[in-house]
């Protein structure tokens, strides 16, 4: 089964270049106060993804109107879907038919959760392979490469500085930065979000280096020569097909009924809950809610979900993995 038939929902089972300057401090954590880790597994190039992203800001926002002093940190996993795809070769129509064997039949299915979510698809321009866009989305976050997973590298402490631009805010910016701002979170997504909006919405490049290099100055305040070094870095090449091949072959430590992750968008909440496919605002806002309450996500989450804590699996993924297991006892009980 290819990686793209996973993919519709319901159709299958601070450092270096940082600001030196320091903001308002953060109000200290209230009795009250929800911290929520979010891993975003994801390719940029994936207009599911695309779509989750925006429903998870979204819902976000909505969780924040209700709990002001809750606070989320979004980290970004690469999940590339065609690590051998060209540099600015296709045009995305074939690129998503031809070269992607999806139906064309997939676009209106993508505009019509657009529409849900605020976004207008332009299927015009070129595209290519998508390893660039998430090298720099990593740097966003640290200064070398490293193979530790995103949700290892969250900043919060509540009383460290708030970001110099803008405070707390996961949306990209308007205009150009004036300082190079702080690694971390919340400056990966505002890229991650001004990366895919471009691309998706106006007919931006994502795989073009100097559109890469344009945006991220955008958004980041890096020097430009700091963002050529890293897009012609083969060791950051290296980094990133290992963290998206780690990724999809990531399973618990104490079990190996849990599966790997073989779906885009994906989401790993507080490190334990993994929220499996595309996901519309009320779900997402609804684990919100769950997790604060301290219910037990095992039983209330829904079966396309896996579970990591323990080593436990949902049913429907721990059912396949007896069956996968079952079917290679039986085929050694017949050589033997």
């Amino acid at each position: 089964m290819r990686i793209q038939d996973l993919l519709i929902p319901g159709e299958k089972p601070a450092q270096a270049s940082a600001a030196k300057g320091k903001g308002p401090a953060r109000p200290d954590a209230t009795p009250d106060t929800q911290y929520y880790a979010v891993e975003f597994i994801h390719d940029t190039i994936c207009p599911f993804c695309y779509i989750g992203m925006k429903n998870l800001l979204k819902a976000t926002d909505i969780h924040r109107s209700k709990y002001p002093d809750d606070v989320f940190e979004i980290t970004c996993t690469p999940f590339i879907l065609g690590p051998t795809a060209k540099t600015s070769c296709y045009d995305k129509v074939p690129y998503y038919t031809a070269e992607r064997g999806l139906p064309s039949s997939r676009f209106a299915v993508w505009d019509r959760l657009a529409e849900d979510a605020g976004i207008k698809f332009s299927w015009q321009g070129r595209t290519g392979n998508s390893r660039n866009s998430h090298k720099l989305l990593r740097f966003a976050l640290q200064t070398t490469p490293t193979r530790q997973k995103s949700s290892e590298l969250t900043t919060y402490r509540p009383t460290a500085p708030m970001p110099a631009y803008p405070p707390c805010t996961l949306r990209a910016p308007n205009t150009p930065v004036s300082l190079p701002q702080p690694r971390g979170p919340d400056l990966q997504v505002r890229l991650l979000d001004a990366i895919t909006t471009n691309y998706h919405e106006h007919d931006k490049d994502l795989s073009d280096p100097q559109f890469l290099v344009e945006i991220t100055r955008m958004v980041t305040g890096f020097p430009e020569d700091e963002i050529r070094a890293v897009l012609e870095s083969a060791e950051w090449d290296h980094t990133i097909d290992m963290l998206s091949y780690e990724v999809q072959n990531r399973i618990s430590v104490r079990s190996q009924s849990a599966g790997p992750i073989v779906a885009v968008p994906t989401m790993v909440l507080n490190n334990k809950w993994v929220y499996g496919g595309f996901q519309n605002v009320d779900d997402i806002v609804d684990q919100f809610e769950l997790l604060r309450r301290g219910s037990n996500p095992i039983k209330e989450y829904t079966t396309s979900s896996l579970v990591l804590e323990g080593g436990t699996a949902d049913t429907n993924a721990r059912q396949a993995a007896m069956a996968r297991e079952n079917a290679h006892k039986a085929g050694g009980n017949r050589n033997n």
